[in-house]
């Protein structure tokens, strides 16, 4: 059964974005911009979030939110429910306002968390709505409140991007040296590629793969047939069937090196293929390539025999089923 990817725990980060139903500038006033920063701090305070940036352009919003106590989606639905009834106030409309469910990529605060930062405050730069010289003025981004502390919300932590900027100090040198920061940056490609700039709204997470692993393991049911649907989501898919492929091997006492030296009809093999085929949605040509069984098709046939030769009784497969219930 395919269903939405996410990921909430005590203390996890994310890269909220959404967009106006059919990518309408919601956002076209600065009373809307306002209501909607109103009410975005009015969520942090409400549910005890820490918003470290954030940015509203005319058709969509970028926050990065660091969840206290793991509470994301009732948040965010709040949020997003609440602007909409304000929002619908102001300007004498109904409808809906955002395009569906807001999207959310999970962050690995060591290694993605800066450059996550400095993508937010950059945004109106790179959609060319001002000119570097021109973005410390912008007034709907959390970069505004760098050189206006007098408004400061105490939700926001400005200092995380002075401290992923190489630890400058919350004073008027340490702000002014971040400004020049993003301004080397802006005219930077090379150095935004480092950063990984494409790919902080895409996707499921931000980090390294075994951070995606690692949250795979820890923070979602353990139970095979999960699937995940949404855009850019079959890489979380392919995380999981690693992890219950590594299960099944530990089962079975086999490793990567037994993977490559058994023969391809290896009974374990076979027994290990036809369970993530009964119950992963793992593919063919996935399995075909992890267990060294040969060309995609083969997976079918081994199964396809496994089944009428009884291999369901087998105690290879009979060891998968009960330890991974278990």
């Amino acid at each position: 059964m395919a269903r939405s990817l996410r990921i909430e725990y005590p203390g996890s980060v994310y890269h909220v974005i959404n967009r106006g139903n059919y990518r309408q500038r919601i956002f076209s006033s600065d009373d809307c911009c306002r209501s909607f920063e109103n009410t975005l701090f009015d969520a942090c305070h409400k549910y005890d979030w820490i918003l470290h940036a954030y940015c509203i352009m005319s058709n969509h919003y970028h926050l990065a939110i660091e969840t206290v106590n793991g509470n994301l989606s009732v948040g965010m639905q709040w949020l997003q429910s609440t602007f909409a009834n304000r929002f619908n106030k102001l300007r004498n409309v109904n409808g809906h306002l955002f395009q569906g469910r807001f999207k959310s990529l999970i962050v690995d605060k060591d290694e993605y968390l800066g450059p996550l930062l400095h993508y937010i405050h950059l945004n109106p730069v790179r959609a060319r709505l001002v000119k570097i010289s021109e973005l410390p003025k912008y007034r709907w981004s959390s970069l505004w409140y760098l050189n206006n502390k007098h408004e400061y919300p105490d939700c926001l932590n400005i200092s995380s991007c002075l401290y992923y900027a190489g630890d400058l100090a919350d004073t008027a040198a340490g702000r002014s040296k971040y400004l020049e920061y993003l301004s080397w940056l802006s005219e930077d490609d090379q150095q935004q590629s480092r950063h990984k700039f494409e790919q902080m709204s895409r996707g499921w997470a931000l980090g390294t793969k075994d951070f995606k692993k690692d949250l795979l393991k820890k923070h979602t049911s353990d139970k095979p047939e999960n699937c995940w649907k949404g855009e850019d989501i079959n890489e979380a898919n392919i995380i999981h069937w690693e992890n219950i492929l590594d299960g099944c091997l530990c089962i079975l006492k086999k490793s990567r090196r037994d993977v490559d030296t058994d023969k391809k009809s290896a009974v374990w093999k076979t027994a290990i293929a036809y369970y993530m085929k009964r119950h992963t949605s793992a593919n063919n040509k996935w399995l075909s390539e992890q267990l060294n069984m040969g060309v995609a098709y083969a997976i079918s046939k081994y199964a396809s025999a496994f089944e009428k030769n009884e291999g369901i009784k087998d105690k290879l497969y009979e060891q998968l089923i009960t330890r991974r219930k278990t």
